[in-house]
């Protein structure tokens, strides 16, 4: 995966999940272009199956990303009351885990 914020880092320990980069150069940095052109290039070399952020970042830097590299963009809740489906706790964690599974491949 490709994540936007080095937070969903715990997300990725928790289910096992592979980072092969982060969309911000430095957290909290906005992504440049030349950082974007470069995260392209490694998922040449090596490809992931999702771009994830959580619903309060901006989306125009992973949809540019997944629209060149032919992945999904994943927006997360992240948090309870990060959207519809998380109303709790167990909201938060069902929701979060069924966008996963239905952008995977």
């Amino acid at each position: 995966m490709v994540a936007h914020h080095k937070n969903l880092n715990y997300l990725a320990d928790w289910l096992g999940l592979t980072v092969v980069g982060e969309l911000e150069p430095k957290p909290g940095m906005e992504p440049t272009a030349s950082h974007l052109a470069g995260l392209l290039d490694v998922l040449k070399a090596t490809p992931a199956r999702m771009v994830l952020r959580a619903a309060y970042e901006p989306p125009k830097a992973s949809e540019w990303l997944t629209s060149r590299a032919s992945i999904p963009a994943v927006e997360l809740p992240y948090t309870v009351g990060g959207s519809a489906g998380a109303k709790d706790l167990f909201g938060l964690f069902d929701d979060t885990l069924n966008r996963l599974l239905q952008a995977a491949p």
